[in-house]
C-alpha cells in the first residue's frame, strides 16, 4: 500500500535515510504546488532523481529546499536509466549545506523589506512568521503585542470556520481596536503580520505586503 503524506511530517532527508535503509526498490513522488520531484531508490541507494527541468544531483539539491509539500512512496517497478551516481550520505551532507546559504539569503531579503516598509503608510511594524510559530524575519527595532503563534492559531481557526460553513479559505484575517489593526496574510508557506495605525488604510499596502512571499517561492 503506498506511503502518503507531507514534508511538515516527515522531511525530505528523514524520507531519504529511511528509503535507503531498506532493499525494496521505491519511488518517491514530490509535489508542491505546481511543481514536481521524483526520487527512485534501489539496493539501499538513491539511483534516480528529477526536479521539474532538473535531473541528477541538481534535482536533490533542489528538492532538499523544500520545507512544504506533498510526497507519496511506492513500489517502482521499471526505473528509468541511473542519473545519481553521488553516495547518498555524501548528497545529504553537500545539500543541506547549500538549502541553508539559500535560506540565509532568503531570509536577509526578506527582513530588509519589512525594514523598507515600517513607517511607510501607518505600518508600525511586521514580521514573518513560520507555521511552528517561530520568527523568521521582522521589522526590528519595535516590540510589538501579540504572540506569533497566537496569531496563526486565529488564522487556523478561521480556515477551519469556512471549512465548516462550505466557504472557500480567507486570505486575509484583520483584527482590530480602537487604536490599531493587525493585519494576518498567508504567504506560500508562511505568515506575514503587520501593525498598522487604526486609520491607515490596509488596501494601500495590500500589494507590498503580498510580495513578501516572493523569496521564499520554489525554483
Amino acid at each position: 500500500m503506498p506511503l502518503t503524506g507531507t514534508l511538515r511530517d516527515l522531511s525530505l532527508p528523514n524520507l531519504v535515510q529511511v528509503q535507503c535503509s531498506e532493499q525494496n526498490q521505491t519511488r518517491v513522488l514530490l509535489t508542491r504546488g505546481a511543481h514536481k520531484g521524483t526520487l527512485i531508490f534501489a539496493n539501499c541507494e538513491l539511483v534516480y532523481a528529477s526536479a521539474d527541468n532538473l535531473a541528477g544531483e541538481n534535482a536533490v539539491y533542489e528538492l532538499l529546499t523544500w520545507e512544504e509539500g506533498d510526497f507519496r512512496v511506492d513500489d517502482a517497478t521499471s526505473p528509468p536509466e541511473r542519473n545519481v551516481t553521488i553516495p547518498w550520505s555524501a548528497l545529504l551532507i553537500e545539500g543541506l549545506r547549500r538549502a541553508d546559504e539559500a535560506r540565509a539569503e532568503r531570509d536577509g531579503l526578506l527582513e530588509a523589506r519589512l525594514r523598507d516598509l515600517k513607517g511607510k503608510q501607518g505600518v508600525r511594524g511586521a514580521f514573518v512568521v513560520r507555521p511552528n510559530g517561530t520568527i523568521r524575519a521582522d521589522a526590528k527595532g519595535e516590540t510589538l503585542a501579540g504572540d506569533p503563534a497566537a496569531l496563526i492559531q486565529v488564522y487556523a481557526n478561521a480556515e477551519r470556520i469556512q471549512e465548516l460553513l462550505s466557504l472557500s479559505a480567507p486570505r486575509q484575517i484583520v483584527l482590530s481596536n480602537p487604536t490599531e489593526k493587525i493585519w494576518v496574510q498567508k504567504l506560500q508557506d508562511d505568515f506575514c503580520a503587520c501593525w498598522l495605525d487604526s486609520r491607515a488604510s490596509i488596501e494601500s499596502i495590500k500589494t507590498t505586503l503580498q510580495t513578501l512571499g516572493t523569496p521564499e517561492e520554489p525554483k
